[in-house]
């Protein structure tokens, strides 16, 4: 017989429930990417077409990256500052997080067209044709290099995979019985990590996203991806936590109105956080007026970018903002679902506009199956591997020395 302060106990895990988790994940994730190897063949095969697939690569690679990388930073964050609340959900961030291998292999083939192959022209900085682009390469030369490229990618992807099976497996231990102590070595390199995380981000973002304009620098670059990165990262979380509740894959008394306002919380900081860092660099750089800087911005105002711009700022940051405002949003199941596919798809849009004026240009914007296709392709391939997690695993850390307290978590 049990009082009324006695949790009411977990269902037993059951295998069967095991195996059938993911099944719709899984289908969905094939036919996302079937669609996705159909559409990147045609545009690989097609030279015309070769360049722009490249600049599209580069999109839907960093897309999902970002929320996986996301997701990891948000499992350390609450390891580091010892989270009671996010207990019951952090399996959903662990499972995120997962894939971090596979979005290494999926690396190797932006490697080959971006870097190894001779007629590359995604890194203008390999084969430098402007003046100003020669200038650039000369006095960035010792970090625009094709090997120091290479040793910096092998670099992160090491520390990321590392990083990551330490914190999964970790928590799967738990989960087998093991001690409290393994809690403990998650929270004592929770710390180390989260500062690698920084400068493994922000050059990454350096790398691949700034090193398209070898001939533009901003030195709040880093921070402006990292908003990104996070709030990628929480989106995913947001919608897996809402889904997995509805479809009953986590028992719904686990998961509260208290909880998801610490999740809608947190999308509203993190979206007021980007808003402020986007406006931050572009008013420091407008109004210094010097023209090696705002060419960048010249570039995304003219020649029909224009509304792509202000277009970014409305679904980024003023629909986001206006909607997370209230109490009710942050703690309503639907709202917090429908909000996070908009910053996910708000994070798309700023990819496009990150990357695709390199190849567009003067001639503005457009939008094709080359772009389309690396994002269902890794989109596909990555539910796909969070369809298997799901199978193999259960889908909260209920050995977790916390989870308890998190089960009772009420803000006050």
């Amino acid at each position: 017989m049990t009082d009324a302060t006695t949790p009411t106990p977990l269902p037993t895990p059951d295998a069967s429930a095991g195996a059938a988790r993911g099944g719709t994940l899984t289908k969905i994730g094939l036919a996302l990417l079937g669609i996705g190897v159909v559409l990147c063949a045609i545009a690989f095969f097609d030279e015309d077409s070769r360049t722009r697939f490249g600049f599209g690569y580069m999109i839907g690679f960093t897309f999902v990256w970002a929320i996986v990388l996301g997701s990891l930073f948000f499992v350390a964050l609450q390891h580091a500052t010892s989270s009671v609340w996010s207990v019951v959900l952090r399996r959903v961030a662990e499972m995120l997080a997962s894939p971090m291998l596979l979005i290494g292999l999926m690396f190797v083939p932006m490697l080959f067209v971006a870097i190894l192959h001779p007629d590359s022209t995604i890194f203008p900085w390999r084969n430098p044709t402007t003046e100003m682009a020669k200038h650039a390469v000369h006095v960035k030369g010792t970090y625009l290099s094709e090997s120091g490229f290479m040793i910096r990618m092998a670099l992160f992807f090491a520390i990321w995979i590392f990083f990551t099976w330490f914190f999964v497996r970790g928590s799967l231990k738990q989960d087998a019985g093991a001690g409290p102590g393994v809690a403990a070595r998650m929270k004592k390199w929770s710390g180390p990590f989260i500062i690698l995380f920084g400068f493994t981000a922000t050059f990454a973002s350096f790398d691949w996203l700034m090193s398209l304009e070898p001939n533009w620098f901003s030195t709040i670059y880093g921070v402006y991806v990292f908003g990104g990165i996070t709030l990628s990262g929480l989106a995913a979380i947001t919608l897996a936590v809402v889904g997995l509740k509805r479809s009953g894959h986590i028992a719904p008394e686990l998961i509260r109105g208290d909880h998801l306002y610490s999740l809608g919380g947190l999308l509203f900081a993190f979206t007021c956080f980007w808003g402020y860092i986007a406006f931050s660099q572009f008013m420091l750089i407008w109004y210094a007026n010097m023209p090696e800087e705002t060419i960048y911005f010249t570039k995304r105002l003219s020649n029909g970018w224009g509304p792509v711009t202000v277009a970014l700022a409305f679904v980024r940051f003023v629909i986001p903002f206006f909607f997370l405002l209230s109490r009710h949003a942050k703690m309503n199941e639907r709202k917090l679902a429908q909000i996070s596919v908009f910053i996910l798809l708000g994070q798309l849009l700023d990819l496009y506009w990150l990357v695709m004026p390199n190849y567009f240009g003067a001639d503005g914007p457009g939008l094709g199956y080359q772009e389309f296709g690396p994002v269902l392709l890794f989109g596909g391939a990555v539910l796909v591997a969070i369809a298997r997690f799901m199978r193999r695993n259960e889908m909260v850390a209920s050995k977790d020395p916390a989870f308890e307290a998190s089960r009772q978590f009420h803000l006050h």
